[in-house]
């Protein structure tokens, strides 16, 4: 029960802590590359990838 407390304490600690992708970083709009600082990921639907505004 301890262990199963702790790790999902720890998973919830390292989801918060990951780090945002600064503005104009390459970034998708479904997030598979990191979540943009601003929230905003521009990409059109002709791009592989867009950029963090």
């Amino acid at each position: 029960m301890r262990f199963s407390l702790i790790s999902a304490v720890f998973l919830v600690g390292t989801a918060f802590a990951q780090a945002k992708l600064p503005a104009k970083a390459p970034c998708k709009q479904d997030g598979s590359m990191g979540i943009c600082e601003s929230g905003l990921c521009v990409q059109t639907s002709p791009e592989a990838a867009g950029s963090c505004k």
